[in-house]
């Protein structure tokens, strides 16, 4: 998936586990910038078990990792 078709707000799926969990983006950072300290683009998000679920982990996925959900 390519940053520019990342919704900050949408669903989606990880594609090492597209039958449990979401994530949902809150933030795209470019390599070397607010944080990321890594050479390629990650993307800031809330992991949870469903899409109605009110406890989440934050966590930062590469955007290869990222499916359609």
């Amino acid at each position: 998936m390519k940053s520019k078709d990342i919704i900050i707000g949408k669903y989606y799926r990880i594609k090492s586990s597209p039958n449990y969990g979401y994530i949902k983006p809150l933030h795209i950072l470019k390599p070397h910038t607010d944080g990321n300290t890594n050479s390629f683009i990650v993307v800031k998000c809330e992991h949870t078990v469903d899409k109605n679920g009110t406890f989440g982990f934050i966590r930062h996925f590469r955007l290869h990792e990222i499916i359609e959900g």
